[in-house]
């Protein structure tokens, strides 16, 4: 009896050195909400969560330092993982995968099918690799005489099988980051696509992709498990089990409001978890209603013979717009006739995944569908997110009935940052703000009845609606910890910006989590408990 009670207590010592040993360092998305990249190291091995761009709209208002050095470090240590856990596809989850492998890590990808077909599908529209130093090339001819082709950009290339079919190229002087080669040259360039997709094609070899709660054997002492985040499709927690203790990473949560994922699913009971908190408030001031009033909103300004403006994210927000049109429309409530521009192409790219996806229905049975699906069965049922008589291409002028949607919601990049004057100065304009915007962005000034960046007054009318969400509030954030001992559980806050992640800390505590702090980019945490 006495040697049983020794090799049990034997192994109870050995199972809680091996925890003990374990740690995870935050690389980014500590006392910050991008940059999403967490180093789990368990003995030997070392894992990644995510790798993920720092956002510059972020980062200029937080100070520190500046974000292009921030992107460009990836330590020997991230380099060495023996594999990366992706939660979505999200650029500040996943952007800096791309120079990740440039810089020699040869780790498997571990993800849904979901997130591996978003994430290639950002890669090959151009995301990712301007970050990596090449010794770039492109066509003489094209930088003297096509520069209009690409609204004033030359083609940059970097593949072999690009420069046997330039005749005429130049070459930079030395291996350089993109940015730095547009200061050097004073021209504006733009990633090729053929050789953003032969590079896409490389990373996607190494990824492997999972279901929901199917969990995987790393290693004699660890597995992982992925449960549904309720995100964006494909979205995932992962919960790491070292011996029989576990680690639960969130990634980001859903708010619950999503047509596409619905609501998350409330993990098991661990012993610690990283846990986003993106917002601090204790409830959206939105809720399943607040679709009503978008919908009213928008049919008042269509009646009145307005151009609907809809400034939107390229990737979950602009596909949440155009569904909402199409359900508007299968009611009767937005008229078929009414034309619907989509004029970004990133978004446009995504939206035809979200669309080939939501064909399938008569592909899908419960038994193949469970734990790999994108959306609610109400989506598969109705076989397509787009509602009638969208368009894809920009036009000349925005001028009549109709719904514009642009990329990016902020309004300060890409389509909307240019349609900023000439929309904002219209009377017959109303603006729907369908994303988080910051105070000092074109969006933000506009919200706040002041001039837009470049100095001009607003005339349109603008309002913004929370129901589009893709983040959990308090509220949401309580059920997902609703199987946890808030007394023992010990718990990091992650992906908020340092004055929310303070006030999540106090919203937490006063509803009885014990163990609660914030994580702080490069510190080391112990595991044991």
């Amino acid at each position: 009896m006495k040697k049983i009670v020794s090799a049990v207590f034997s192994l109870f010592l050995f199972v809680s050195a091996v925890f003990a040993g374990a740690s995870v360092t935050p690389y980014g998305a500590a006392s910050t909400v991008s940059g999403s990249c967490f180093l789990l190291e368990t003995g030997n091995s070392k894992f990644l969560i995510d790798c993920g761009l720092f956002m510059y709209e972020e980062s200029s208002s937080a100070g520190g330092e500046p974000v292009k050095l921030k992107n460009l470090q990836i330590q020997d240590e991230l380099i060495e993982a023996e594999a990366l856990f992706l939660t979505h596809a999200h650029l500040d989850h996943c952007g800096r995968i791309p120079l990740l492998i440039h810089r020699g890590f040869k780790g498997k990808i571990y993800s849904t099918q979901a997130t591996k077909e978003l994430a290639l599908a950002l890669f090959k529209e151009r995301n990712g690799f301007d970050l990596i130093e090449r010794k770039w090339f492109w066509s003489r001819s094209q930088r003297e005489k096509e520069r209009c082709a690409n609204n004033g950009k030359v083609i940059a290339h970097w593949t072999v099988s690009c420069k046997k079919n330039i005749k005429s190229a130049e070459y930079s002087d030395a291996e350089i980051s993109l940015e730095d080669l547009e200061k050097r040259k004073n021209v504006e360039f733009l990633l090729c696509k053929n050789c953003c997709k032969e590079e896409t094609e490389k990373i996607e070899r190494q990824f492997v992709t999972a279901k929901y709660d199917m969990e995987i054997k790393i290693s004699d002492n660890l597995t992982v498990k992925l449960i549904n985040a309720g995100h964006v499709p494909g979205s995932a927690c992962f919960i790491f089990t070292i011996d029989n203790k576990k680690v639960l990473f969130s990634g980001d949560l859903g708010s619950g409001y999503s047509r596409f994922n619905g609501e998350f699913d409330i993990p098991e009971k661990v012993d610690l978890i990283f846990m986003e908190a993106t917002y601090a408030e204790y409830r959206h001031k939105a809720g399943m209603e607040q679709y009503e009033l978008f919908r009213n909103d928008l049919k008042k300004a269509l009646a009145a013979g307005k151009t609907v403006w809809i400034p939107a994210l390229f990737f979950n927000r602009t596909q949440k717009v155009l569904y909402e049109l199409k359900l508007m429309q299968d009611d009767g409530s937005l008229s078929k006739k009414i034309p619907v521009y989509s004029i970004s192409p990133s978004a446009n790219a995504i939206t035809a995944l979200y669309q080939e996806e939501a064909a399938k229905k008569k592909e899908k049975s419960e038994k193949s569908a469970a734990g790999s699906c994108w959306f609610l069965d109400d989506v598969y049922k109705k076989g397509s997110i787009l509602p009638k008589n969208v368009r894809w291409q920009t036009i000349g002028n925005y001028d009549s009935n109709m719904i514009l949607i642009s990329s990016s919601g902020d309004m300060d990049k890409g389509k909307s940052e240019h349609l900023v004057p000439k929309m904002s100065a219209r009377k017959d304009v109303f603006i729907m703000i369908v994303n988080y915007v910051s105070s000092e962005s074109n969006a933000g000034l506009l919200l706040q009845n002041k001039k837009n960046r470049s100095g001009t007054k607003s005339f349109a009318k603008i309002k913004k609606y929370n129901v589009f969400s893709d983040h959990a509030d308090l509220e949401m954030l309580q059920k997902w910890l609703s199987n946890q001992d808030k007394i023992m559980l010990k718990l990091y806050i992650i992906h908020s910006n340092e004055k929310n992640t303070q006030n999540m800390i106090k919203l937490l505590k006063s509803k009885g989590c014990k163990r609660v702090s914030g994580a702080k980019a490069g510190e080391l945490i112990k595991l044991g408990l």
